[in-house]
């Protein structure tokens, strides 16, 4: 029995974890906005505002794997802190890899 599984009852419903709100809350959601900024800025061709967005996004990338990172083992179950720390470092390559290759992209304009 863990520590925050003897404060409640069997069956209870447990509060969420920390790691939950800061996959979801502060890594999942802010960073889907702001990839439809970047996305809204490359379709209007607003070039200084993409690029804004692209640092913005690599920054923010950065910061939310070192935050999974540590928030991982608040984890009610140790598996989804795994899996958190992996998609995580998923998103954050395939971030650093999309930016790239738009940036290629734009230069080549």
């Amino acid at each position: 029995m863990t520590a925050v599984s003897s404060i409640h009852a069997q069956g209870d419903k447990l509060p969420p974890s920390r790691l939950w709100r800061v996959f979801w809350l502060q890594g999942v959601i802010p960073s889907n906005l702001l990839w439809a900024a970047a996305l809204w800025a490359l379709a209007q061709g607003r070039t200084p505002l993409l690029l804004a967005m692209f640092a913005a996004l690599l920054l923010f990338t950065g910061w939310i794997i070192s935050a999974v990172w540590r928030a991982a083992p608040s984890a009610q179950n140790p598996n989804y802190g795994i899996a958190a720390r992996g998609l995580t470092v998923a998103w954050g390559l395939n971030t650093v890899l999309v930016v790239f290759f738009l940036m290629l992209q734009l230069l080549a304009q």
